[in-house]
């Protein structure tokens, strides 16, 4: 018996008519939730055994503690004004690097703003899925969700296909 719950115990818990939550589900059958979430991208594979060797040479170093600086970092907010006209909603950025005001057909979620004031700070610049899945802290997979919805949302395509395998805001 797997101290998991099973995708088919996760099944039983969405078609059930009664409202608890999957944690809470859990609990009742004496399980956890597994919140590793299992990616197909090549590079993450690549990358996650990298880390198990890289972690297993350091286990057999010897560590010794640096003492840094901290230094606080002021990080400004984009001004943004939102517009209603009749179907558009326009969202103008306002920033040092960004003077040109950028349209929305919808507001965008917290993340997709992230994704787009990432792509307005490296304007003109090759921005790589993998930067994106830092960012965000998530797998490279999922990365790509919010690049299509941010180009779904856009009026004017200004998110375009780099030719060396990433993504540019030319504005």
């Amino acid at each position: 018996m797997s101290e998991y719950l099973t995708k088919e115990e996760e099944r039983q818990w969405r078609s059930s008519l009664e409202r608890i939550t999957l944690e809470e589900y859990a609990l009742r059958l004496g399980k956890k939730i597994n919140t590793n979430k299992e990616t197909h991208d090549l590079a993450d594979a690549v990358l996650n055994n990298f880390d198990k060797v890289a972690s297993a040479k350091e286990e057999s170093l010897e560590i010794v503690p640096i003492l840094i600086n901290p230094v606080i970092i002021k990080e400004e907010k984009p001004i943004v004004e939102i517009v209603k006209t009749t179907e558009i909603v326009e969202i103008s950025e306002k920033k040092p690097g960004l003077n040109v005001s950028v349209e929305f057909k919808k507001a965008l979620t917290d993340r997709e703003q992230s994704v787009f004031d990432y792509f307005a700070q490296n304007k003109g610049k090759t921005v790589f899925a993998k930067d994106l899945a830092s960012l965000l802290d998530l797998p490279r997979d999922y990365v790509y969700k919010y690049i299509k919805n941010l180009r779904s949302k856009l009026v004017i395509d200004v998110l375009e296909n780099s030719e060396k395998g990433g993504y540019k805001l030319n504005v």
